[in-house]
């Protein structure tokens, strides 16, 4: 039997598959995207905020350390919807594709059947859990850009492409400060390996990394937002917030346990490939970018797109021995393009609604019949959304926000997990802040007491009910 050599222009319509997957995708598990969206608005509003102004909490101290994604996420919603979402991700995915084909084109020596592969299959990973309507879209492009700009200059010392570091450096701090210091990590595994071989050209690496950091500086909150990671965060948080959780495949939530698995079966993939195949050669800034990234997953699940992103596409340079000699012959595939992109706006426009809340119905209800300035009790996952909405929540999804440490001012989030947890005062709790309606989980202790105690609920959901205290004071 003939042996089927594809032609490279057939390899490169293999790249819609990643944008066709995220046409079908749904971004509801996303509760952060409101509070950004509404920070965004205010920001357009009243300018750079210094204390916040969607929880009940008077005084508490802000940095909005993602101030321009917010911005950006606003105007999107307001004007195109949720499509507007999905225009932006199919963006993302599309820029995604093109770096890490240039990546692997420089890693393989122009493999193209590796460089079409590995990107194809590096988004599709990220498409599972991390491609969604957040800041860190934005984190995965610049990382990207990064590593491309690196490989290029390991390659040819002379490259002026370094330049446009400080740039990268001034937009991730802008888009995504939280994550500003990931962009320096992901240099170091290059800086390392440029030191060990004595090469002198590392100092331009080393000035540009000196440049980057003074421009970082150049933001709405300038000394605060650089050193918002250690001057926020707070250890409790942890236990919380199910992306900072560490890998765990004895973890009691099977969701995590999933996870878990998910990451290593990737690592385990990765490994066997650098142990099977013998032809190729591992290059110690690979290594170290496995390595580190590994070490990162390992800590927290909102690293594992990193580590992707870290351990896929040097792939190309470990197996650019594999030599399949693609046919030259011009294919013309502008009709099957046309076709396929036309196919993923049909999807894009006819796709039921994308992003949902899981508090949204609950959330209209209040919308419809109660003023804005009523007081409501929320927890972590439900406050978002309804401070969205206009109303103030006693507390949300923006985790940090409500450490002292962070806010300069009272300790909300120990308070918080407390009553949530063991319910422990939870009268005293609700007449402190003379909250006017609570929305709990049905399975939480707090519904429990308060349906013992007859108080009236005016809506339920499968997941959650509103209670409403009647005050007449």
């Amino acid at each position: 039997m003939k042996k089927y050599v594809p032609n490279k222009y057939i390899c490169y319509l293999y790249f819609i598959v990643p944008l066709i997957i995220n046409a079908i995708l749904r971004y509801s598990a996303n509760e952060d995207i409101w509070y950004i969206m509404k920070y965004g608005q205010i920001i357009l509003e009243k300018g750079f905020i210094h204390t916040d102004v969607l929880s009940i909490h008077s005084g508490l101290h802000i940095v909005i350390q993602q101030s321009f994604s917010n911005i950006l996420f606003y105007l999107i919603y307001k004007y195109l919807n949720s499509f507007g979402f999905f225009l932006l991700c199919e963006l993302m995915v599309g820029l995604y594709l093109f770096i890490m084909y240039k990546i692997c084109m420089l890693l393989s020596k122009k493999n193209i059947l590796l460089s079409v592969l590995l990107p194809i299959i590096t988004c599709i990973l990220l498409e599972t859990n991390f491609i969604t309507p957040r800041p860190q879209l934005f984190t995965f492009l610049n990382i990207l850009l990064i590593m491309y700009i690196l490989e290029k200059f390991y390659k040819d010392n002379n490259s002026k492409s370094i330049y446009f570091l400080p740039l990268i450096s001034l937009l991730q701090m802008n888009f995504h400060g939280a994550l500003w210091y990931f962009i320096f990590l992901f240099m170091l595994p290059y800086i390392a390996q440029m030191i060990i071989e004595k090469n002198k050209n590392v100092l331009k690496i080393l000035l540009m990394m000196v440049i980057m950091f003074l421009v970082g500086f150049i933001n709405p909150y300038t000394y605060e937002n650089v050193f918002f990671p250690f001057t926020t965060y707070d250890p409790i948080i942890n236990n919380y917030i199910m992306e900072l959780f560490p890998i765990n495949i004895a973890s009691p939530q099977p969701t995590i346990v999933l996870i878990s698995i998910y990451f290593y079966l990737i690592l385990a993939v990765i490994l066997l490939i650098y142990i099977y195949y013998k032809k190729g050669k591992l290059e110690l800034r690979h290594l170290f970018l496995l390595g580190g990234t590994t070490i990162l997953a390992l800590i927290n699940i909102r690293s594992i797109p990193l580590f992707i992103i870290g351990s896929i596409p040097p792939l190309a340079n470990y197996l650019k021995p594999m030599k399949i000699k693609l046919r030259e012959d011009y294919v013309d595939t502008k009709i099957a393009w046309a076709i396929l992109i036309i196919l993923i706006f049909v999807i894009g426009i006819l796709h039921p609604m994308r992003l949902e809340s899981k508090v949204e119905k609950g959330g209209k209800y209040l919308e419809k019949n109660y003023p804005k300035d009523i007081i409501i009790y929320t927890n972590l996952d439900y406050g978002s959304y309804i401070e969205y909405l206009g109303f103030h929540s006693y507390f949300d999804t923006r985790a940090e926000v409500f450490t002292k440490k962070a806010n300069k001012k009272k300790e909300i989030f120990r308070e918080a997990a407390r009553v949530e947890n063991t319910c422990s005062n939870y009268k005293y709790f609700i007449e402190r802040y003379k909250f006017t309606h609570l929305i709990v989980y049905k399975n939480s202790c707090l519904y429990h007491y308060l349906k013992q105690d007859k108080i009236k609920i005016i809506f339920k959901d499968k997941e959650y009910v509103i209670f409403e205290i009647n005050r007449k004071d």
